[in-house]
């Protein structure tokens, strides 16, 4: 027998298996947000505007309502990321090393979705923020709360 005729080994890959248990699902679940505050740079920068906004609004004493579109906003933009992070992976797995087109479609898009959703997220912070943000600087307009 020729080394040409014997098949490669492939490595022996984990099998797939349900959750057994809510519990097992939770800890997966806290394991995925670890994977992504180890290992994805720009979800910590989202983690750290987060906090930052965290203090900010506690500073200000936001209202109810407005703590309600602050988390909205907040939540769009991490939640985005990591749908992107997502895809990225799932394209990665897919095409491997090669180039492809559709990948680079895929992985921009998404790259894109995070964009738009931080915009919107800046939006909406500067509008919930801008009257409590006068307020402390002591300029009085029609716009202050």
């Amino acid at each position: 027998m020729d080394s040409q005729d014997k098949k490669p080994v492939m490595p022996k890959r984990k099998s797939y298996k349900r959750n057994k248990t809510f519990f097992v699902a939770l800890f997966n679940a806290f394991n995925g947000i670890w994977i992504m505050i180890s290992r994805e740079r720009n979800f910590r920068i989202h983690i750290v505007i987060a906090l930052v906004v965290l203090w900010v609004g506690i500073e200000f004493h936001l209202s109810r309502s407005d703590w309600l579109w602050v988390t909205v906003a907040v939540s769009f933009a991490i939640i985005a990321e990591i749908l992107n992070t997502i895809i990225e992976a799932v394209v990665d797995l897919t095409v491997g090393d090669r180039y492809d087109d559709l990948a680079k479609l895929a992985k921009d898009v998404a790259a894109a979705g995070v964009v738009f959703a931080v915009f919107v997220e800046f939006a909406i912070l500067a509008i919930i923020l801008q009257p409590y943000l006068w307020h402390w600087l002591g300029i009085h307009n029609l716009f202050t709360y």
